[in-house]
């Protein structure tokens, strides 16, 4: 009988696993050094660190990089591109917008694929689907003849108007598969199926840039877990929030794209659920990145367009944002002043203090120099850091600051703590949304070390640990269930007689939903439709999605609109016509998960916390004598004050004075701001 269900996060320094134990009910995790060379390596020796046969894993759902790096790191497929004839300076030319209107030095991505790369054929399909010209068969015979001679192992094909008539691009593929099986084919209608002909080609563009390498990584992922006993199916987190079988997931790589940090995302939800905590600002701080990620109303921050490195893409995904702002981001000197990142050390060599070959000064050397660090119990005692070589990283770029050490050493934390509060204003105050309205939910390896800090910068008063919080987006992977995102674009104004096309529609997308949801192993009884809509002011150029129920009437689904437009933007136009872009199903196949509620009736337990150790800490460039307690020793009930600092073998929680920690009876930390400026007597 099977008894594991498994939740793996690979970020770009360390891989985390948490692993639920359903004949134990309990929690194992793991934590260990990303193996950037080969990814799956670390997976799997995580995997086997934790489980002795893997036939006794249930549920296996993984968080993976390897479509991002890819992106990000230009390390992508070789890519052709296949248009309708006259339409091949589409991708290049893009939108006429300028993003950022005062930066003199701004200049547009380079494209993916080159114009030279571009490749016309012969067809038209007009706006309603209906065909004008007919795909020239022979002429795009020629251009496979091209692609092949040229050596491309990867395909997009994004012809006019697919969205509404798909014909002419299952043909092309069609041809492609009995030409050259071995290149990988994606196209525009099956990636986004949407109006807007250059976001459609961007869309479809990237998901043929990482689909070769998306293919390869799981392909060889699931003949390794397989040969060590693995029997159930690879589900991968999806960047919307939800997961897919690998099967799909090396169909839809682009799905994949935000896979780990969504985690923490997901996970959120769930604590938020328990807590009741509803509003949350979510931070995801590891050894390379910072994610910053909304829950509102109990309810992920979903947009349905986004934007990455310049390029939009139209498919559904947690807003998430991400800066270079990690415990391996590296400090430097420019034009005299002290910067921190976006360069990261990574897992190798990794930062200073890691003792493999890094001389470079990172934010984990400095918080190690400060004393907030235990050089002895990182990791639960796993790794053991060089103090040394932390102090002589940092003391170079004192040096050259005319600086003391622990001066520049909190110098760095307070640069990188700045830019963290700066990345959560993107999400929030540039939006018009008050962050002091929320909590903050701080995990990964180096979140709950600089949280408070962020807090403070933002006027946030309350901050929650959760008690896994340095694994806490592999642990969110296990909370969520299967989904499947359709679209179809219906440009109306909502006239009584577009009721019955409408609904046409909807039915068609509800009965693909099911079949990919089918093709997961998904039972109808455990899926769930949701149908929503994209409605917009007529002359309006972004839309509001709005849940639309079957029996609601058009008067009733634009009054909502009104309703959010006002809460989201700060005003509406209850006479404004009103038109719908795009309408949407999302498929939902429920996944067993533990009941945490059931599960946790810890009775309150009261004792007095006692300190593991006491040792010198800077605080605000003092050097103060701090109380260093074990999470393990923490339990329902117990609360204390700062300054503090909190060890567990996959974070460390740092408290500075003037805050108050209760657990809760799940084991999180909750932390208060106190009024009191006391601090200590209460």
């Amino acid at each position: 009988m099977t008894r594991y269900r498994l939740g793996i996060d690979i970020g770009g320094t360390f891989t985390d696993l948490v692993l639920y134990d359903k004949k134990e009910d309990s929690y194992k995790t793991e934590k260990i050094l990303t193996t950037s060379k080969n990814l799956a390596d670390g997976v799997l020796k995580g995997m086997k660190n934790l489980v002795t046969d893997f036939k006794d894993i249930e549920y296996f759902v993984h968080g993976t990089t390897a479509g991002l790096n890819a992106f990000l790191e230009r390390k992508g497929a070789n890519v052709a591109l296949i248009v309708t004839k006259g339409f091949r300076d589409i991708y290049e030319i893009g939108r006429a917008n300028r993003p950022e209107m005062y930066n003199i030095k701004y200049r547009k991505p380079e494209p993916l694929v080159k114009r030279r790369n571009i490749f016309e054929v012969e067809e038209r399909i007009l706006y309603d689907g209906s065909i004008e010209t007919s795909i020239n068969l022979n002429q795009l015979n020629e251009v496979l003849n091209q692609i092949i001679e040229k050596g491309f192992n990867s395909v997009a094909v994004s012809l006019l108007h697919a969205y509404k008539n798909p014909e002419h691009e299952i043909t092309v593929k069609n041809v492609i598969k009995q030409k050259a099986p071995h290149i990988s084919v994606s196209l525009s209608h099956e990636v986004a199926r949407e109006w807007r002909e250059y976001e459609r080609t961007s869309t479809t563009v990237i998901n043929a840039y990482v689909a070769p390498i998306v293919e390869n990584y799981l392909s060889s992922l699931e003949v390794r877990t397989r040969s060590d006993g693995l029997e159930g199916d690879l589900y991968i987190m999806k960047s919307n929030g939800g997961v897919m079988t690998s099967e799909i997931a090396k169909k839809m790589p682009i799905q994949t794209l935000l896979s780990g940090p969504v985690g923490g995302a997901v996970g959120s939800i769930t604590l938020g659920n328990l807590t009741g905590y509803k509003n949350l600002i979510c931070v995801d701080m590891g050894g390379t990145s910072f994610d910053v990620s909304l829950v509102i109303d109990g309810k992920p921050d979903v947009t349905s367009e986004t934007s990455l490195e310049g390029f939009p893409i139209l498919t559904p995904m947690v807003n998430i944002h991400t800066i270079g702002a990690g415990g391996g981001s590296i400090a430097w000197i420019e034009g005299g002043g002290l910067r921190v990142g976006p360069k990261s050390a990574g897992s190798d060599p990794g930062p200073a203090c890691y003792g493999k070959g890094g001389t470079q000064a990172t934010v984990t050397d400095a918080n190690l120099v400060l004393g907030r660090l235990d050089e002895d119990g990182f990791l639960g005692g796993n790794m053991k850091l060089d103090r040394d070589a932390a102090y002589k990283a940092i003391k170079e770029i004192a040096d050259r600051l005319g600086l003391g050490v622990l001066e520049t050493a909190e110098g760095i934390c307070d640069i990188v703590n700045a830019k963290m509060a700066d990345a959560i204003r993107t999400l929030t105050v540039r939006k018009g949304i008050d962050p002091r309205d929320f909590a903050l939910v701080a995990f990964g390896g180096a979140g709950p070390m600089h949280a408070i800090s962020i807090a403070e910068l933002l006027g946030i008063k309350k901050i929650i640990v959760p008690a896994v919080a340095g694994t806490f987006s592999a642990w969110g992977m296990l909370q969520t269930d299967i989904r499947h995102d359709t679209v179809r674009t219906f440009v109306s104004t909502l006239n009584k007689d577009d009721k019955v096309k409408m609904n046409a529609l909807y039915e068609e997308m509800e009965e693909e939903t099911k079949k990919i949801l089918a093709q997961q192993k998904v039972k109808e009884e455990n899926m769930l439709l949701q149908r929503t809509i994209d409605l917009r002011y007529v002359g309006q150029e972004y839309t509001v999605n709005v849940p639309f129920q079957s029996d609601e009437s058009f008067s009733q689904l634009i009054a909502l609109f009104h309703k959010m437009h006002e809460k989201i933007y700060g005003h509406s136009n209850s006479d404004g016509m009103v038109e719908s872009v795009n309408i949407r199903v999302i498929g939902y196949g429920k996944i067993e998960k533990e009941n945490e509620v059931e599960k946790r009736s810890i009775s309150k337990r009261v004792t007095d916390v006692i300190a593991r150790t006491h040792k010198q800490v800077i605080w605000n460039g003092v050097e103060q004598n701090t109380p260093v307690i074990a999470s393990k020793h923490l339990h329902y009930g117990h609360s204390f004050y700062g300054p503090a600092i909190v060890e567990d073998p996959r974070t460390t929680i740092v408290i500075p004075k003037g805050y108050r920690v209760e657990v809760d009876r799940l084991g999180n930390f909750e932390i208060t701001k106190e009024e009191n400026k006391d601090g200590n007597e209460h």
